[in-house]
């Protein structure tokens, strides 16, 4: 599968140049990628108070080969969209969330969209809307009640998520309860993805993409003022 592009994508490079350091993933036979991460310490902070859980997000999610692309507001998100959607060729586009055909609608994107996965090609890009994002991890939370069908994150070779700095929790716990707030339980599936798939092959090599999800990108648009 081919790498898609982002051509002339709107982003903002300068924010990335505040990180303290955006660290490259070099993964060994036994190492694990959140080696440095305490799942049951309540106190976890931010690298810094001053960068604050979106550049630690941005930082451990680059770490995980996640695109991150930032918009100003949902008109760039969209022209933006509809240019990524020529230029790689992305027909059909899937999508069952409710949210992002709103999001289209109320916008006359007059984006087409296929929510019936029988007819998936070989490479199947999706595009869906997340729970939430979680700083700790560099994760995004999906699940069947925003994403409309699991077969949404499930059946994507590419999958595209659209997302708010409003999304944004510190650790584990606070995205459970982020989730819980919002549904007053928790979805039937809940999904916590950190990039591309990963395999080991005969060789003891680890292989991104080989089964599951190849490439995923974060649109992080700016909230409405």
């Amino acid at each position: 599968m081919k790498k898609f592009s982002f051509y002339g994508m709107n982003e903002r490079t300068n924010k990335e140049q505040i990180l303290a350091k955006v660290r490259n993933a070099v993964m060994s036979k036994d190492e694990n990628i959140f080696s440095d991460v305490n799942l049951q310490n309540d106190t976890w902070k931010p690298f810094t108070e001053e960068d604050g859980s979106e550049f630690t997000f941005i930082d451990r999610f680059k770490k995980n080969d996640g695109i991150f692309i930032y918009f100003e507001n949902d008109s760039n998100f969209i022209d933006a969209l509809k240019q990524y959607i020529t230029e790689n060729e992305w027909k059909p586009l899937f999508c069952t969330s409710r949210r992002i055909k709103e999001l289209m609608q109320n916008h006359n994107a007059e984006i087409e969209f296929c929510d019936d996965f029988t007819t998936r090609p070989k490479d199947t890009v999706c595009i869906t809307d997340c729970e939430c994002m979680i700083a700790q991890t560099g994760s995004i939370v999906v699940s069947d009640r925003c994403a409309g069908s699991v077969e949404t994150f499930a059946l994507a070779d590419t999958l595209l998520v659209y997302a708010k700095p409003s999304q944004f929790v510190n650790g584990m716990k606070d995205a459970l309860g982020f989730i819980r707030e919002k549904y007053g339980k928790m979805p039937v599936t809940t999904t916590i993805i950190s990039g591309p798939s990963r395999s080991i092959e005969f060789d003891n090599q680890f292989v991104l993409g080989a089964q599951g999800i190849k490439q995923i990108a974060l649109f992080l648009v700016d909230e409405d003022i």
